[in-house]
């Protein structure tokens, strides 16, 4: 594929900084080409002067203007002007540039806006990871909406990337799972004597799967965590979410992980005994304090299955980790951290995404929920209610560290209200434009298009954002924020439609249809790749 418009305007700064003796001391690393947030300063801009300044012993304006007059004296031919503006320097481009690309479009087909820049570089990410003491809930389905996407996304830049769920099978949880649902099932038989444990778990969910039990010796805990297992899985796959490896904590309690990887880390004097426990120095590592990996009862903390559980990740050769965790595992991150570096891997390698919870509404009503009561909606009752499209696009279309407040109501319209139903109209009114274009009689394969004829500005301005697409993909490589694509595709549907109410795609003139369903084709194409990357469904008809 032909390099990017970003990279060209990168390649041309950097021609301009040759042999120069202000800037010789200036990294290429420095040069960073940013999209402009305003029409009127043009479609790109760089910082760079502000680095410049420095070296050259210069105010950033005045080493912004030397290195445009720089870059002129180059005769770019792809750029129509340069203007400077407090110290930024803001490319304005011909029209030409992104006409041409349409034909790119056309010619990549689907793998458009690939990027090589994860150069096969092996990525884990693990989320989701609920507990299986009960449905997932809402919370969960915003990571696994998240995760899911993230991972599609590093895939199409090049990435290895494998998907994992943790299973915490092991610990005071699962017992206490285990003794609700005996005092469930006896409940039922009515037999007396049998309460919900203190902190237990009081879910209906618990007496549907007490019915299902046969025998009274069952082991309590293994039926439940496995029946729940099936259910989160059943209810992930009817979400579109897949896992590459699903690894259990008990594993590495029945295999000894746990034990070898402490006696490790005694010999590397990470351990001491104090007060009756056994105690990680992870404040050596940054941490506020440290923690206790063995209790004085002999009982592991969580820590300890953490510890084995992540080393197995660093055994098995990724080059990045990435957690996806809910807002209460913030203490948890230093100390996790902390575990990788001593076991000799670099830390900021290991990357935590902290996605925020989400607030159910019904209109302006504030629904309750709370996971120990048993009263919540699971993500298996939201995705009836709303369906699993626009259970994905909510959860994802804001930062995943901020706050959700998710409307049932409007997840439910059938109107253009409906961030998702805009999307999908936008994407079936792009394909019954194309399938009328055949119908008439116009193949655009065979069509000679003189993209010149593309003169409306909302022509310019969808070609414009069509070569922004890989610049999106590009930052949320950077920054994880899976959010950017979502707002790239509502600002990309918003132009189509208003495209599309003012002009004609078919029209009498034979040239200027062939231009525009060039650009047509082009916008689907597009369009329905980062569809696709956020797994939303491309339905034939509305």
């Amino acid at each position: 594929m032909e390099k990017t418009v970003k990279e060209r305007i990168r390649d041309v700064i950097k021609k301009a900084l040759v042999d120069d003796p202000f800037f010789s001391k200036i990294d290429e690393r420095d040069i960073s080409i940013l999209p402009s947030v305003r029409e009127e300063f043009g479609e790109f801009y760089t910082n760079l002067a502000f680095r410049m300044a420095d070296a050259a012993n210069k105010s950033p304006q005045k080493a912004a203007l030397l290195l445009k007059e720089k870059i002129i004296s180059l005769s770019p031919n792809f750029i129509e002007k340069i203007e400077v503006k407090n110290g930024f320097i803001n490319f304005f481009l011909k029209k030409e540039v992104y006409l041409g690309l349409l034909s790119e479009i056309l010619k990549s087909g689907t793998s458009f806006g690939h990027l090589g820049i994860g150069k096969g570089r092996k990525v884990l990410i693990e989320f989701v990871s609920a507990n299986p003491t009960g449905p997932l809930t809402i919370a969960h389905g915003r990571q696994a909406a998240f995760g899911d996407s993230l991972a599609r996304i590093l895939r199409y830049a090049g990435f290895e990337v494998d998907r994992e769920y943790y299973i915490n099978d092991g610990g005071r949880q699962i017992r206490l799972l285990g003794e609700s649902l005996k005092a469930r099932y006896f409940q039922l038989k009515g037999e007396e004597g049998y309460a919900i444990p203190e902190d237990g778990y009081e879910g209906e969910y618990l007496i549907e799967i007490a019915k299902e039990i046969k025998d009274d010796n069952v082991s309590f805990e293994e039926f439940a965590v496995e029946h729940i297992l099936e259910e989160i899985k059943k209810d992930l796959r009817a979400f579109g979410v897949n896992f590459d490896r699903w690894t259990r904590e008990s594993r590495f309690l029945q295999d000894k992980s746990v034990e070898k990887f402490l006696e490790v880390l005694k010999k590397e004097k990470l351990l001491y005994f104090a007060d009756g426990s056994w105690w990680f120095k992870s404040s050596a590592y940054g941490d506020e304090k440290d923690r206790v990996v063995v209790k004085s009862d002999g009982s592991y903390t969580y820590l300890a299955s953490d510890i084995a559980y992540h080393k197995d990740k660093i055994d098995r050769g990724y080059d990045t980790l990435i957690n996806i965790v809910g807002p209460d595992h913030h203490g948890y991150i230093p100390r996790m951290k902390a575990v990788v570096e001593s076991f000799g891997f670099d830390p900021e390698r290991l990357r935590f995404i902290v996605v925020q919870l989400t607030t159910l509404y019904k209109g302006k009503e504030k629904l309750s929920m709370s996971t120990r009561k048993g009263q919540f909606i699971s993500l298996k009752q939201l995705m009836e209610e709303v369906g699993p499209d626009a259970s994905r696009f909510f959860f994802i279309f804001r930062k995943a560290d901020s706050h959700l407040d998710f409307d049932l109501e409007l997840a439910k319209k059938k109107s253009v209200e409906n961030p998702v139903y805009y999307l999908q109209y936008a994407y079936v009114r792009m394909k019954h434009i194309l399938k009328f274009a055949e119908e008439s009689g116009i193949d655009l394969l065979k069509a000679q298009a003189d993209l010149s004829l593309l003169k409306e500005p909302e022509e310019l301005s969808i070609a414009k954002k069509l070569a922004r697409f890989s610049d999106t993909l590009e930052g949320i490589v950077n920054t994880y924020g899976v959010h950017l694509l979502a707002e790239y595709l509502l600002d990309l549907a918003k132009t189509f439609h208003s495209y599309y109410h003012r002009h004609r795609v078919v029209t009498n003139n034979r040239e200027l249809t062939a231009a525009r369903l060039v650009l047509t084709s082009a916008l689907l194409t597009v369009f329905s790749k980062a569809l696709e990357l956020l797994n939303i469904s491309l339905p034939e008809e509305m």
